[in-house]
């Protein structure tokens, strides 16, 4: 989508879009970093929530695979660019929470950003197919997922 069509679609005018973006991938950036603090902060809320650690991962999951569903060109083209020089806002915040939850239990945080990097991806790689296909309930997909990471994050505190 052109720069053109996002102000038509908007509701501007080409130039006020042009005003304060230098191109398309200077919005799509900007979009990127909205929508990923928007989940960040939904993911926070989670953490900070009483339910149990299983339940908190599996609502994690279901909120991306829940942006996925509602508006699926928009998170397909914005989730490749949650990345700058590196690193991800989602994987950075989650290792925060990996690693206070290690320290908690007096486990060794040493692998927590593997850990986050790892977990965002199989998340990431998983809501991406299943936006595509669409094999499986939304249920069923964050099951699956809060099933295969659970496992590993049970493990690591039997």
């Amino acid at each position: 989508m052109s720069l053109a069509e996002v102000a038509r679609r908007a509701g501007l005018t080409r130039s006020a879009v042009y005003a304060a973006f230098a191109d398309r991938d200077a919005l799509l950036d900007a979009l990127a970093s909205r929508h990923a603090a928007r989940l960040v902060e939904s993911m926070r809320d989670v953490a900070d929530s009483s339910a149990t650690p299983r339940d908190q991962t599996r609502a994690s999951v279901d909120l991306l695979a829940a942006w996925f569903e509602s508006s699926p060109d928009l998170a397909g083209a914005l989730a490749a660019r949650w990345r700058t020089d590196g690193r991800s806002f989602v994987e950075s915040m989650l290792a925060d929470v990996l690693a206070a939850g290690f320290v908690a239990r007096s486990l060794d945080p040493t692998p927590a950003p593997v850990w986050a990097r790892a977990m965002v991806g199989a998340v990431s790689a998983s809501v991406e197919w299943w936006s595509i296909t669409r094999d499986i309930s939304r249920d069923e997909l964050v099951d699956h997922v809060t099933e295969l990471l659970w496992s590993g994050l049970s493990a690591a505190n039997p």
